[in-house]
């Protein structure tokens, strides 16, 4: 009679999910996804989730397992609030966390550590792991250390600010950590999971190839759809008009979204309305997004929302929306973490061409794309979407489900065990 297999114990680390975006939205969905396909998944934050309403596994926070680390924790909620050295809270976070994750796991004996979000601070699982031995990782990349540069000279001197910016990123890429990188890889078991082929080659050139061998590709996966509304009531909760096409901008407003070329494009189009829902963190998005209504004449055909947008709250601004813009870069390569949320909501996408994201929209056809940074190609193709005739908007829709159902939660969580026992046969 064959030994039956003993459940996976995985301790799921999330040093930033009480930051709106991605971070609090794994923090919730992806244990829960774990947990649906058996794992024994247990979920540590700093200080809790920001959308709390929604975890479902058990939970803890660095809080309660602290004693002489209580200084830091409090140093970092103080330092949060401060505009441009955020990422010096983001490094206390991150190493207390994981200072605490290492004593749950062996107090708890869980097989392994996944930590959600690795960076920016990559080096710091290596600066533990170089002290300990036989442990196991499994950690994801979003790209931001491979994809990002140092302020140039001149971009120092029109903003000195950048000084401190430029000095961080040098640090964090620093090849002095390099050998802590190598004495952690050979003696605990690591693998690194990207969300997209081309962060996973830009990962495995990291450092001279520090992590070559190691890493893997694993997509994001889609949640199923919760609450469906109707498009009358989705535009009447915004006071949005039911005849007129809205054209929807979603999500945190980070460096690599290029809002201008959105405002640009809709001005000479002028039956467009622009629904946006999402925040820019410290320093806000609400002046900046207004500024470039006014700029491009569009206040009175604009609603912005500048606001962490609750996951009970997305279907109303999703099925407002006729289609979604994913407007990025040239430079941004991670993934699109909003195409998942678009095709999970039917939501046709009018999005940049930007490395997998232009792959995966041609590919599975959800919707149309346009040249980066270029308001004429957009404008472009935001009038080919207006013309589609009803059908054709129909067939962009159930591509939307069949992405969504290919790269569903399930699958990602699927993926996601086979990973973690490759880990423990090694």
């Amino acid at each position: 009679m064959p030994v039956p297999k003993k459940k996976l114990k995985i301790l799921y680390v999330c040093p930033f999910a009480h930051y709106t975006g991605h971070f609090s939205w794994a923090a919730v969905h992806e244990p829960q996804a774990l947990a649906g396909n058996g794992v024994d998944v247990k979920l540590l934050t700093f200080c809790g989730v920001t959308d709390k309403a929604g975890v479902s596994v058990p939970q803890t926070v660095v809080r309660q397992h602290l004693t002489l680390g209580v200084p830091l924790y409090h140093l970092a909620n103080l330092l949060r609030r401060w505009k441009g050295i955020g990422f010096i809270s983001m490094f206390i976070e991150a190493f207390l966390t994981l200072k605490v994750a290492g004593r749950i796991k062996k107090r708890e004996g869980y097989n392994i550590i996944h930590l959600r979000d690795g960076e920016p601070y990559l080096f710091l699982p290596h600066l533990f792991g170089a002290f300990q031995k036989n442990g196991r990782w499994l950690v994801s990349l979003t790209g931001s250390i491979f994809v990002t540069r140092p302020p140039t000279g001149a971009e120092i001197r029109k903003k000195p600010r950048l000084l401190f910016y430029s000095a961080y990123i040098r640090i964090i890429n620093s090849r002095f950590w390099k050998s802590f990188y190598v004495n952690s890889l050979s003696r605990n078991r690591f693998l690194f999971i990207t969300q997209n082929p081309i962060i996973k080659r830009m990962a495995e050139q990291y450092m001279d190839g520090v992590l070559s061998g190691k890493v893997i590709s694993l997509e994001l996966g889609a949640d199923e759809l919760g609450k469906v509304i109707s498009k009358t009531e989705a535009r009447k909760y915004f006071g949005l008009p039911r005849d007129v096409p809205v054209f929807l901008s979603f999500g945190f407003v980070h460096a690599g979204k290029d809002m201008e070329t959105i405002f640009r494009s809709l001005k000479d189009i002028p039956e467009a309305v622009l629904l946006h829902g999402g925040d820019e963190g410290i320093g806000g998005a609400e002046s900046k997004l207004a500024n470039l209504a006014v700029k491009y004449e569009m206040k009175d055909r604009s609603v912005i929302r500048n606001s962490y947008i609750a996951e009970e709250d997305k279907p109303y601004y999703f099925f407002a929306s006729d289609a979604i813009i994913l407007s990025y870069t040239k430079e941004f390569l991670s993934t699109t973490s909003l195409l998942w949320q678009a095709c999970r909501f039917d939501t046709p996408v009018i999005a940049s061409d930007n490395g997998q994201l232009k792959e995966l929209v041609e590919k599975y056809r959800p919707g149309l794309v346009f040249n980066a940074q270029d308001a004429d190609s957009l404008a472009e193709a935001v009038k080919k979407f207006l013309k589609l005739k009803p059908g054709e908007v129909k067939k962009m829709q159930e591509n939307c489900r069949r992405f969504a159902g290919e790269f569903s939660l399930k699958n990602w969580a699927k993926k996601c065990v086979e990973i973690y026992e490759k880990i423990l046969a090694e």
